[in-house]
């Protein structure tokens, strides 16, 4: 859940370029120490792969209609809004992968605050997709939780 109307959670959403505040929030000193009281123990990723996650994020270059950001041996891959459905949806592409994949992000009014439905799609192989399945499947609700954190 958001805590913001739709109509601010659409704006911030569906124009990318509003993002590039995380790279601010990442570069804060106090970061860790806010991320680390509203992620759950379990959830948390260690010391080391928290650096690497930050390092990537500033890394990652913003337009109001994409976001690239550096993917290991794959080189740069890029997240392009493909759909905008007004205070309702926004659809996403990767571009550049060696996989088809798709985001949406839909957001349903609540009172004063949004509910987000995130969905992950990706055209795989049967192979890759025993691979990754697990991830692929907990994606939805880890995207989720980092888009109900942002400032609206």
């Amino acid at each position: 859940m958001a805590p913001a109307p739709v109509d601010r959670v659409f704006a911030k959403l569906s124009d990318l370029s509003n993002l590039q505040s995380v790279q601010d929030r990442v570069a804060d000193p106090n970061f860790e120490e806010e991320l680390r009281a509203r992620v759950p123990a379990d959830k948390m990723p260690d010391a080391e792969k928290l650096k690497q996650i930050c390092e990537s994020i500033q890394q990652m270059t913003f337009t109001s209609d994409s976001v690239t950001m550096p993917a290991g041996p794959l080189g740069t891959v890029t997240l392009q809004v493909v759909e905008r459905e007004n205070e309702r949806l926004v659809k996403f592409a990767v571009v550049g992968a060696p996989i088809q994949a798709n985001l949406w992000i839909q957001m349903l009014p609540s009172g004063a605050m949004t509910a987000l439905k995130v969905t992950v799609g990706a055209e795989l192989n049967f192979f890759i997709r025993k691979m990754v399945e697990s991830k692929l499947k907990q994606a939805p609700d880890g995207i989720a939780q980092v888009l109900s954190a942002l400032p609206y």
